[in-house]
C-alpha cells in the first residue's frame, strides 16, 4: 500500500513540486549557514577582543604591584623583620588596594612572618615560585597563578626581594593580587545574556568564575578535551562544555603575556543558541515563508492534477486493466486530442483494436489447422472434454473415430506434397457428407483426422465409419492427376473404451493402428489388441534398463548335419531375466523392441556378444559358425552393413563365423531394400538364411533372387509331419523344391528320433530342436559339445570356411 502511493502519479506531481522549491530551501540553508559562520567569527572576535583587554589589564596590574612592592621593600619595619609593626603597617595598607588578597614578608628561609591577614600556624612560602625567583634573581618576580594558603582566592602573586647593605636578599615581600577584579571587568563588558568568563591554569583547575564565582574556584574543568586544545593552542575558538556542563562557544587565551607571570587562561564562553539566535531566526522565518509556498504550491498541484492529469490516466489505467483481464473491447472513452495524455489514450484505443484482432486471429490458429482450417488437435480434446462431461451427466455414450489416410506417402513421393496438401483440403469437405452438423472434424496432423461423434454407441459409430470409408471410394481430384485412397478408422466409445478424453483418443489411435496393420478399413478398440497399456510402458522402460545393465544373456542350440551327424553350427537364442518378473519370453519383449525403437540396441547387442563368443570358441579349437535372428527394422536400417562389419572386425572372427536368419515378412515388407542389404552383406561373406519358412508370403521363386544359402521350415509343419500327413506333404514340397532352387533345408522344432527319421528320409539337410538339445548357456554347450554324440565337424552338403 506504501509503495504503491509512493508510486503514483499524484506523488509524483508532488515531488516535482518539492523539488522545484528545493533550489530555494537551499539557499535559505546555505544563508543561514553563512550567518552561523558570520556569528561565529563576530563572537570569536568579540570573545578575543575581550580576553585580550583582560590580558591587558593583568599587565597593568602587575606594572603597579612592582612599583608597590619595591617601595614595600624599603619600610623599616620590612627592612628590620618587625613582624608586629610589619603586620599592622600592611593591614592598613591592604584596605588601600582593594585588589590585593594579601599583603606579606617572607623570610629567607621561606617563612611567613608578617601578613595582613592574619594566619594561626606557621606557614611556608618556600616552593612558591615567585619567592625562589626574587631569591635567585634579586629582582621583581611573578608567580603562578594559584589558591592561597592564607586567602584561600584564586591570586597571583608577586614578590620584591629585600636587600641589605651589602646587597644580599634577607627577605622578599609578596603581594597576592585577587582575580577577583576579572568579574568587575566582565559584569561591566555587558557580555551577551547566558555568556561566562573562566580562567584556569595548565591543569584545568578553575581559578576564576564569572558569573556565579562562588563554589567554582578550585573545580577542574569538565570538558578534557576543551583543555587540551587550550594548551595546544594557546589563542582560538572551539565549542565546549563548560564547567556548568552547557555547550558554549568558547573564545581563549593567555591572561598575561609575560612568561614569568605562569600560565593561566581566560576563556569567554558564549552560548551557540545566544551566538546564533539571529542566524536560526532569520532561518525559522525564512522556513516558515518558504512552508507556506510549498504548501500553497501543493494544494494547486494537487487539484490540478486531480482535475487536468488524473481522470484522465485513470481511465487510460481503467481500460489497461480490462484489456489485461481479457476484455479485448476496453477502450478509454477520450478524446484523442493534441496533448500528451490525448495522444496516449489514442495509441491504446488503436493498439487495443489491433490486439482484438490479432487475438482473435491467433485463437483461431492456436483451435485450427492452417492447411484445412479444421479445428486442430487441441481443440479436438476441449470438445471431447465437454462431450465426456455431458454423457456423464445424461448417461450416454460418445464415439471417437480416429482416420489415417492409405498412399499419403506415396502421394507426397510421387506427385509432390503441393498435391498432398490438395488431397488433405478435400478431406473436410468429403467426411461433412457423411456427418450431422453437430459432429466434428478435426486434423490431427500429417495425414491423420478425427471425427467427434456425440450420443453415439460403438454400433453407430461403426455405420458411421462405413459412409466415412464410401465417401472415400470417390477418386481425388489432384490438378491433373485423380487418385483413389482408401483409409483405416479406430473407433473408441465412451464410457466402454475409457472414462476420459485422453483414454478415448489413446485408444482410438491404438484402434486405428490396429486397423492399418490387420488391413482392416475399421476396427473399434479392444484390450486384446493394445500393445500401449500401461504395463507395457513398464516393461519398455525395464528393458532400456536390461541392455545397460546387462540382464540380457544369449543361450546356444546347437545345428546337426543329420546325414554327417556333426554339429554344424548354433543359433544364438536371446533371453531376458528380469529382476521382479523373471524370465521374459522372447515374443513378448522382441516385440516391445520393434514397438519402441530398441530393436537396433538390442540387435547389435547380441551380434557384439554372439560373435565375441564365438571367437572364444574360436580360440579353444572350436569352429562353430553362430545364426542370428535379423528384424526388419534392422533390414530397413541403411547402417546395418557397417555395423555388421564393425562388429565382425572388433571380434576378430571370418564374415562365414555369422549367419544372419531373416523371416519371410522381413523380407516382403520392403523387398527392394531387402535385397539391396542382403547382396552387401553376402558380398562381405556374412551366410543368410530364411526362416520360418512356410508362414509367410513369399515364393521359393522370388527367394532365389535373394542372395541366401539355406532356408528354416517352420517348427509348426515340422512338429506335426509323423501325424499329419498334408503337413508331412508340405515338408517334402519344400524340401524337394529347395534342392531343385539350390538351397540347404534346416529344419527345426525336431522333437523326436521319429520325427528325426522322417526328415532323413526326405533328404532334410540340417535339424535342430529338443531331440538333439535343449538352448544352452556358452559354458554349457562347450562341455556337450566335448560329451555329445555330435562332434563338430564341417556340414557334408556346405563346408564352412573356417574363421
Amino acid at each position: 500500500m506504501i509503495r504503491r502511493a509512493l508510486n503514483s502519479l499524484r506523488t509524483l506531481v508532488v515531488l516535482l513540486v518539492l523539488a522545484a522549491v528545493t533550489p530555494a530551501l537551499i539557499l535559505i540553508l546555505y544563508t543561514a549557514s553563512e550567518q552561523r559562520g558570520a556569528a561565529e567569527d563576530h563572537v570569536q572576535a568579540e570573545a578575543l577582543r575581550f580576553a585580550r583587554i583582560a590580558s591587558a589589564q593583568q599587565q597593568r596590574f602587575i606594572e603597579g604591584a612592582r612599583q608597590l612592592l619595591v617601595a614595600l621593600a624599603k619600610l623599616p619595619e620590612v627592612r628590620l623583620a618587625h613582624g608586629e609593626e610589619c603586620t599592622s603597617a600592611f593591614a592598613d595598607l591592604l584596605g588601600a588596594y582593594p585588589f590585593y588578597a594579601n599583603l606579606g614578608v617572607i623570610d629567607a628561609k621561606g617563612m611567613i612572618f608578617c601578613s595582613a591577614l592574619p594566619f594561626n600556624r606557621p606557614l611556608s612560602a618556600a616552593h612558591r615560585t615567585y619567592f625562589q625567583r626574587a631569591l635567585a634573581t634579586r629582582e621583581f618576580a611573578v608567580g603562578d597563578y594559584q589558591i592561597g594558603n592564607i586567602t584561600r582566592k584564586a591570586t597571583i602573586n608577586f614578590g620584591q626581594p629585600v636587600l641589605d647593605a651589602d646587597g644580599a636578599a634577607h627577605a622578599v615581600v609578596f603581594a597576592a593580587m585577587d582575580l577577583e577584579w576579572l568579574n568587575h571587568l566582565a559584569a561591566e563588558a555587558n557580555m551577551p545574556t547566558g555568556s561566562s568568563l573562566t580562567v584556569i591554569d595548565r591543569q584545568g583547575a578553575v581559578l576564576v568564575r564569572y558569573p556565579e564565582s562562588e563554589g567554582w574556584v578550585g573545580r577542574r574543568v569538565a570538558d578534557e578535551g576543551f583543555l587540551r586544545t587550550v594548551l595546544a593552542q594557546g589563542e582560538g575558538v572551539t565549542t565546549a562544555r563548560q564547567p556548568d556542563g552547557v555547550e558554549h562557544l568558547v573564545a581563549f587565551t593567555p591572561l598575561s603575556q609575560v612568561p614569568q607571570a605562569g600560565y593561566a587562561y581566560v576563556s569567554i564562553g558564549i552560548p551557540r543558541e545566544t551566538a546564533f539566535a539571529h542566524a536560526d531566526k532569520t532561518l525559522s522565518r525564512n522556513l516558515a515563508g518558504l512552508g507556506l509556498v510549498w504548501v500553497l504550491a501543493l494544494a494547486a498541484a494537487w487539484a490540478g492534477c486531480d482535475v487536468f492529469l488524473l481522470r484522465r490516466v485513470n481511465a487510460i489505467v481503467a481500460a489497461t486493466r480490462r484489456l489485461s483481464a481479457g476484455d479485448l473491447t476496453a477502450r478509454t472513452g477520450l478524446p484523442s486530442d493534441d496533448s500528451e495524455l490525448g495522444q496516449l489514450a489514442k495509441a491504446f484505443d488503436e493498439m487495443a483494436t489491433s490486439l482484438q484482432r490479432q487475438t482473435a486471429a491467433v485463437a483461431h490458429q492456436a483451435t485450427h489447422d492452417l492447411l484445412t482450417q479444421l479445428p486442430n488437435r487441441a481443440l479436438l480434446h476441449d470438445h471431447l472434454e465437454q462431450a465426456v462431461k455431458l454423457a456423464q451427466r445424461e448417461q450416454t455414450t460418445v464415439a471417437l473415430l480416429m482416420l489415417d489416410i492409405n498412399l499419403f506417402k506415396e502421394i507426397n513421393d510421387t506427385l509432390s506434397h503441393r498435391n498432398g496438401d490438395l488431397l488433405l483440403q478435400q478431406v473436410g469437405p468429403r467426411l461433412r457428407r457423411a456427418l450431422r452438423e453437430s459432429d466434428l472434424i478435426a486434423r490431427l496432423g500429417g495425414d491423420e483426422f478425427a471425427v467427434l461423434l456425440p450420443g453415439t454407441d460403438a454400433e453407430q459409430a461403426a455405420v458411421v465409419a462405413q459412409k466415412v470409408l464410401d465417401v472415400f471410394q470417390e477418386p481425388f481430384e489432384l490438378g491433373d492427376a485423380t487418385v483413389a485412397v482408401g483409409a483405416g478408422i479406430g473407433i473408441a466409445v465412451y464410457p466402454v473404451h475409457g472414462d476420459s478424453a485422453d483414454q478415448i483418443m489413446q485408444r482410438a489411435d491404438v484402434a486405428m493402428y490396429v486397423a492399418k496393420e490387420a488391413g482392416n478399413e475399421y476396427f473399434v478398440y479392444t484390450a486384446a489388441r493394445d500393445h500401449y497399456d500401461p504395463d507395457r510402458l513398464t516393461l519398455i522402460s525395464d528393458l532400456r534398463r536390461a541392455i545397460d545393465n546387462n540382464q540380457l544373456f544369449l543361450q546356444y542350440q546347437p545345428k546337426i548335419d543329420i546325414h554327417a551327424g556333426r554339429t554344424v553350427g548354433v543359433e544364438a537364442l536371446l533371453r531376458w531375466q528380469h529382476p521382479d518378473r523373471g524370465l521374459v519370453p522372447p515374443d513378448t519383449f522382441i516385440q516391445l523392441a520393434e514397438h519402441a525403437g530398441l530393436i537396433k540396441p538390442l540387435t547389435l547387442w547380441v551380434l557384439t556378444t554372439a560373435l565375441r563368443q564365438c571367437r572364444t570358441w574360436h580360440d579353444a579349437g572350436l569352429s562353430i559358425p553362430v545364426a542370428v535372428n535379423l528384424s526388419a527394422r534392422s533390414l530397413q536400417d541403411p547402417g546395418l552393413v557397417d555395423q555388421v562389419a564393425a562388429i565382425i572386425h572388433h571380434a576378430d572372427v571370418a564374415p562365414q563365423a555369422l549367419e544372419l536368419e531373416i523371416t519371410e515378412s522381413v523380407v516382403m515388407a520392403d523387398p527392394q531394400r531387402a535385397l539391396e542389404i542382403l547382396t552387401r552383406l553376402h558380398t562381405m561373406g556374412v551366410r543368410m538364411s530364411v526362416d520360418d519358412f512356410g508362414t509367410g508370403h513369399s515364393s521359393l521363386t522370388y527367394l532365389k533372387r535373394l542372395p541366401v544359402q539355406s532356408i528354416k521350415i517352420d517348427r509348426s509343419f515340422v512338429g506335426p509331419m509323423v501325424t499329419n500327413a498334408g503337413d508331412a506333404v508340405i515338408v517334402r514340397s519344400i524340401i524337394e523344391l529347395a534342392h531343385t532352387l539350390g538351397f540347404k533345408v534346416i529344419a527345426e522344432g525336431v522333437e523326436t528320433r521319429e520325427t528325426w527319421d522322417h526328415l532323413a528320409q526326405l533328404g532334410c539337410n540340417e535339424a535342430q530342436g529338443y531331440y538333439v538339445s535343449r538352448p544352452l548357456a556358452a559354458d554349457a554347450l562347450t562341455t556337450w559339445l566335448a560329451e555329445s554324440a555330435w562332434p563338430v565337424g564341417p556340414s557334408t552338403s556346405d563346408v564352412q570356411a573356417k574363421p
